[in-house]
């Protein structure tokens, strides 16, 4: 595109503004201020490598690259200089300083090389355009400078010691990690198709001895509805924490790690590792899940409150299909004292094509219960894509090999770029997943991924390692 040179009386008015102006006008006056030039964007970078505002397009891993190094160059005395990009383009790097926090960020020109000429940085450096740039010093928030290869996530989350195991090696097993589903309970849950999601009172008598079945106090049944695991009191709920007899399934939790500012929420995934009986059966292991998690968070209510706090459980195929679930799930809400909106469930892209009738009763279901669904390995499907119209749907999981793609093949970074901007205009938040390397966190965050999980961010730890916010 081309930029007209500033001739107007504003430019030439040497006094301050009266009030600070916002970083995008100040982007689109130095666009203004710039000789005619073949341009291909003009950028604002934070010290830490996020993009504040873009004149157009979206910045690749490379582009994201040259910021990278131009920042370590400015950690130095440098004030500009200009690069030749591999493709075709010059790059013209100007220092964006406060006056008492130091380097705060940079102005990246993006232009052709014919059109760019010799001499460019002086012909783009000039008077009004460092004086604009003397605004941003004073614009752009201020953020402690860190080394550009820093993890910029933050871990805005109190979790506990991850590097301690998590079992002693010398310990016995916990009764969350052993404990098997009664033989007749399974065969309760496979014969009717109804799972109970609100709490089992404790048990009562002591386990009878190996090898024999345990007594089951099967309740009255109501007439002409097959009997089903009942209700508990709230007493019972409280009291069924993790490592009781009550619980059947150990729960981990998985941290979305933020990684870009604002925002109070912490998010978890949350991960059940049942027994090889339970996971023969998904539908029972998703009902066992949702159990264990709200008899967690009845009985620890402070671990999560203080500090707005979501868990999310990826769904099967057959809990989808159960016509059931969202009905003993508000049961379970109501009996607990617990929020829906506290309760999210992931369904897979996949699912969402092969199953869609079933998909969009449960979105509908949970819209009018007040919980909410991410959609998981989102690839931007059209198929997919009307779903994000409901209100139930609040963030989308991007595909982990498109992610990985991105770093080496121009249309999946347009692909994800797009995933990135279309839902943001949705008002959804968006996840990268499996994010294993440096590069990737820092174009992820550079493109404007709300979250991020993988194994160098934070790895799964027991629902019971998650602790109260310091400071609440």
């Amino acid at each position: 595109m081309h930029a007209a040179a500033l001739h107007s009386a504003h430019s030439e008015d040497s006094g301050a503004p009266a009030t600070p102006q916002s970083i995008e006008a100040l982007g689109r006056r130095i666009c203004e201020a710039l000789p005619p030039l073949r341009l291909h964007s003009v950028s604002i970078c934070d010290n830490q490598c996020n993009v504040l505002w873009l004149s157009e397009g979206a910045l690749g891993p490379d582009e994201h690259a040259l910021v990278t190094d131009a920042l370590e160059r400015f950690a130095t005395a440098a004030e500009s200089f200009e690069a030749r990009v591999e493709d075709g383009r010059v790059a013209v790097f100007l220092a964006v300083r406060a006056a008492r926090a130091g380097l705060a960020g940079l102005v990246m020109v993006l232009a052709d090389t014919k059109a760019g000429g010799e001499g460019l940085l002086g012909r783009i450096a000039t008077g009004p355009v460092q004086a604009l740039i003397r605004e941003l010093g004073a614009a752009i928030p201020h953020a402690p400078q860190r080394r550009v290869d820093h993890d910029p996530t933050g871990m805005l989350l109190s979790l506990a010691d991850e590097a301690a195991p998590v079992e002693s090696a010398s310990a016995p097993p916990s009764p969350a990690a052993t404990a098997d589903l009664a033989p007749a309970a399974v065969d309760q849950l496979l014969a009717h198709g109804e799972l109970s999601l609100e709490l089992e009172p404790p048990a009562a008598p002591a386990a009878p001895p190996s090898g024999a079945a345990p007594p089951v106090q099967a309740p009255s049944p109501p007439p002409e509805r097959p009997p089903v695991l009942q209700p508990a009191p709230a007493a019972a709920q409280a009291a069924a924490i993790p490592g009781s007899p009550a619980e059947r399934v150990a729960l981990e939790v998985m941290p979305f790690v933020k990684l870009r500012s604002g925002g109070q929420m912490r998010r978890f995934e949350v991960l059940p590792r049942g027994t090889p009986r339970q996971n023969r059966d998904p539908a029972a292991l998703d009902a066992l899940a949702m159990e264990s998690l709200l008899a967690w968070m009845a009985a620890h209510r402070s671990d999560w409150t203080l500090e707005p706090t979501a868990f999310t459980l990826n769904l099967s195929i057959a809990t989808l299909e159960d016509e059931q679930f969202l009905r003993q799930l508000s049961a379970g809400f109501s009996h607990s004292g617990i929020s829906p909106e506290n309760i999210g469930f992931e369904i897979a892209e996949p699912l969402c094509t092969q199953r869609r009738a079933s998909v969009e009763r449960f979105i509908s279901g949970c819209e009018r219960l007040g919980s909410f669904v991410v959609i998981d390995g989102f690839t931007f499907d059209s198929a997919v894509v009307p779903l994000l119209r409901s209100k139930a749907v609040r963030l989308v999981k991007i595909e982990p090999r498109l992610c990985a793609a991105a770093l080496k093949d121009k249309l999946a970074q347009a692909v994800v770029v797009a995933i990135v901007q279309a839902v943001k205009v949705l008002g959804i938040h968006c996840a990268a997943q499996q994010i294993e390397t440096q590069q990737a966190l820092r174009w992820l965050t550079a493109v404007g991924c709300d979250f991020g999980q993988g194994s160098m961010l934070a790895r799964p730890l027991p629902i019971a390692r998650l602790q109260t916010p310091a400071g609440a």
